[in-house]
């Protein structure tokens, strides 16, 4: 039976070696870290977190670089991301904890696993980015998004693409094309959200395309014994669920998989709590209590 009531949360700012963290915090139980998609900010994230708070302490953060997150000193990476779990996790006193990830934050999750699996309970990825193999693009469409990377990267273009996207008269444009040359959805709120994007929150979306169009995890030589509960639509317009469940049952044992059946990767508007609820309470509490069966 899940709470009608979303629980209450509480926002702060948490100093760690790598960045000034802008967190979320709700419920209580065993920790859980959900790792940020691209360009998120807390409230984005506020019903879902609210959700699984019904299991979980929850904790999400702004990405460095996003919101009021502080950028990392030297770009972005994965890898210091993973790194900033762990300093976060050792912050809030946990020396084991449960992760979360959706969309890019599939590639986080699975870079904080591959360096603190020792200290994880639980996986939890909902239609997860898991490197460049899932991506059903055609070779020219991927040459011609990692030139246009490649482009944006350059310090001046970067300045002027910060410009457009801040023009009301270019913005409208600017959306045309990302969706055109990325395949992005309409579902995903870019005309509200590129204006008030800063110029390093580009330069950390330039560094994670990169590692989107560049990352592949290769399995290690023995497959790991953390659950792992994985949701996802067979029919995602940006990611193949085939390829993406075959790369998670080549890490993990015990791949709890939920089939979906939504035509896109991201809702056209966010879920509410009583969708999540009614959607997704019964997967995951069977994921998390499987003695209740």
């Amino acid at each position: 039976m899940f709470n009608i009531q979303p629980t209450t949360y509480r926002t702060r700012f948490i100093n760690l070696p790598l960045s000034r963290l802008h967190i979320m915090e709700t419920g209580e139980g065993e920790p859980l870290i959900m790792v940020p998609a691209t360009i998120s900010e807390l409230e984005n994230w506020r019903t879902l977190a609210q959700f699984m708070a019904q299991w979980f302490h929850v904790y999400f953060f702004e990405l460095p670089g996003h919101g009021e997150s502080e950028p990392f000193e030297g770009g972005f990476s994965s890898q210091k991301v993973a790194e900033l779990v762990g300093q976060l996790a050792d912050k809030l006193g946990h020396k084991r904890f449960n992760l979360m990830g959706f969309s890019f934050g599939g590639i986080l999750a699975m870079r904080t696993f591959k360096l603190l699996s020792h200290r994880i309970d639980r996986m939890i990825l909902i239609a997860p980015c898991l490197g460049h193999r899932a991506l059903p693009f055609s070779s020219l469409r991927l040459s011609l998004l990692h030139k246009s990377n490649q482009l944006l990267s350059n310090p001046k273009i970067q300045e002027g693409f910060v410009n457009l996207i801040h023009n009301p008269r270019t913005v409208s444009l600017t959306v045309k094309f990302l969706q055109k040359v990325g395949r992005l959805e309409d579902t995903i709120p870019l005309q509200s959200k590129l204006p008030r994007t800063k110029a390093s929150t580009i330069s950390v979306l330039n560094a994670q395309i990169n590692e989107i169009l560049t990352t592949d995890f290769d399995a290690d030589t023995y497959k790991h014994d953390v659950p792992c509960y994985f949701a996802m639509s067979v029919r995602d317009p940006l990611l193949r669920f085939d390829t993406t469940h075959e790369i998670l049952q080549s890490h993990f044992t015990n791949v709890s998989t939920v089939q979906l059946d939504y035509a896109y990767h991201q809702p056209p508007a966010p879920f509410t709590y009583e969708q999540l609820n009614r959607d997704f309470h019964e997967t995951v509490d069977t994921f998390i209590n499987p003695a209740r069966l």
